[in-house]
């Protein structure tokens, strides 16, 4: 169940991912992430309320220490830092190629797992997560195609980092579910409360610096960028609060996303190079499957 919770919300992060992109159109990544912060805290302001009781997901603000809230702000600080990175680099680069630069993802979280959890891997797990890592920068060759350079280019280098935090978090999501025992729901919807603060100190921060404030052209992508978050979050969350889960195997599965996405970009904005990477694509699908059978 967990691997099928795992590929459900690296699907609807490929509609997200997507979605994204649309909202970046003529807006600064401060904008985007902190509207989009909003909606998701938004969303999860029912948990808080006596009606969430009789639904299953009710959050009791009395029962969370101080502690633990300083843990959940780690996550939400590497969050929002990671989605300040990926929001920029999404706007600036085609979305096949932001992608493809995810590629170290699966690799760093797989170095974290096998320090943190001690899992490790077969040879052919292994090289099936390796022939994945490659398909991601055969992707990243063909984008030299479009004008991008790999280590020239500041949106690379920040989506880069996007990634790298992104794996820390994927690592440390199932440390403070697994090892400190706290509700799923309590993480997340505290967790979307300390986004949405944080985007907003960045968002007033910066306005004032350029004195003419961050304007956002509004459009209906931006409330569902924070609300498909807060939906794959959900999905992730089953998924690593099973003891069986892998998070190395969870890493992979959320690539799920760049499929996704990359055909949304063809069909709707006019990717380019549409053949090759495609058959890269397809390897990093087999490699998938490859998990999910070896498992």
């Amino acid at each position: 169940m967990w691997m099928v919770c795992g590929l459900s919300a690296g699907a609807l992060l490929g509609l997200y991912d997507f979605w994204t992109k649309k909202a970046m159109n003529g807006n600064s990544a401060i904008s985007v992430v902190f509207w989009s912060s909003l909606f998701g805290a938004i969303a999860w302001l029912p948990a808080f309320l006596p009606i969430s009781e009789g639904l299953g997901f009710h959050v009791d603000w009395t029962q969370t220490n101080v502690q633990e809230q300083c843990l959940i702000l780690v996550k939400g600080l590497a969050m929002t830092f990671s989605w300040v990175f990926a929001y920029y680099s999404v706007r600036e680069l085609p979305m096949s190629f932001s992608g493809a630069v995810r590629a170290s993802g699966p690799l760093w979280t797989f170095a974290a797992g096998a320090i943190v959890f001690g899992e490790y891997l077969s040879p052919l797990q292994l090289s099936a997560v390796l022939a994945s890592i490659l398909a991601y920068y055969a992707l990243s060759q063909i984008g030299k195609k479009e004008g991008v350079g790999m280590l020239k280019s500041s949106p690379v280098l920040m989506m880069l980092a996007a990634t790298i935090l992104s794996a820390i978090t994927t690592v440390y999501d199932k440390f403070i579910v697994q090892n400190l025992g706290l509700p799923i729901y309590s993480i997340q919807a505290y967790s979307a409360l300390h986004r949405c603060a944080l985007a907003l100190f960045l968002f007033l921060v910066l306005s004032w610096k350029q004195q003419r404030g961050l304007p956002l052209r509004w459009s209906a992508y931006v409330p569902l960028v924070g609300l498909s978050w807060v939906v794959a979050e959900m999905i992730y969350f089953f998924a690593i609060a099973d003891p069986l889960a892998n998070v190395t195997y969870l890493s992979i599965f959320r690539r799920v996303s760049l499929v996704v996405g990359f055909f949304l970009s063809v069909l709707l904005i006019g990717e380019r190079n549409v053949l090759p990477k495609s058959a890269v694509i397809a390897i990093i699908v087999f490699s998938t499957a490859i998990l999910i059978q070896q498992r």
